[in-house]
């Protein structure tokens, strides 16, 4: 399996991007999570984390590294798409939530995702 490195082309970073996701995106609900997504031309996936619950830095910064590890291992199943993880603001993020976020992450995302999503490079 090829490392996919999570840089900063690999991140979506400004307000309008995020806002793009209320206009029609494809929703993945999952057990500790909400996952949505949006074609983009880039040739390759941008992760955008949303934290609707509250936690120490601490608590916050393991969540986002849960997520993007969770994301990087399904880099190659992922195609040419924005994604947005969110949080719930119900969700404690006291352990053993991170641990039960990468558990989702693998199985329950892993199997929502086509096998093969389209490309938009050419």
């Amino acid at each position: 399996m090829a490392r996919h490195p999570l840089t900063y082309k690999h991140r979506l970073h400004y307000r309008w991007e995020f806002v793009r996701f209320f206009e029609g995106a494809e929703v993945f609900r999952l057990s500790q999570c909400i996952i949505f997504r949006i074609p983009n031309t880039l040739g390759h996936f941008r992760l955008g984390i949303t934290l609707k619950c509250r936690g120490s830095s601490v608590e916050r910064n393991l969540v986002k590294r849960t997520v993007r590890e969770g994301v990087r291992r399904l880099a190659e199943h992922l195609g040419s798409y924005d994604y947005n993880v969110v949080i719930p603001g119900t969700k404690k993020m006291i352990r053993p939530y991170p641990e039960q976020l990468a558990l989702c992450l693998r199985s329950e995302f892993s199997t929502a995702l086509p096998q093969k999503a389209p490309s938009l490079a050419k």
